[in-house]
């Protein structure tokens, strides 16, 4: 699913078993999750995305938990 939001916030949550970090982004739309072990929480600095309008990609869990896949600032294409 694709959409186009503004981030109100960031929060870190605990790194994974691996060490690796974990983001939870919230949008003007609700909240998605960076995934387990993936390299977009190293791609981006999210709390540099406060406030800036942004086209998320997620999928939805079973349960409905929202899980980022992709991210782009509007405006710019490979720039973070």
């Amino acid at each position: 699913m694709q959409q186009i939001t503004k981030i109100k916030g960031i929060k870190r949550l605990n790194n994974s078993r691996n060490g690796n970090p974990k983001y939870e982004i919230h949008t003007e739309n609700g909240v998605v999750t960076t995934p387990t072990d993936s390299m977009i929480a190293y791609e981006w600095n999210f709390e540099r995305l406060i406030g800036d309008t942004v086209t998320i990609n997620y999928r939805l869990t079973k349960k409905g938990k929202a899980i980022l896949e992709d991210i782009n600032r509007e405006g710019l294409w490979e720039m973070n």
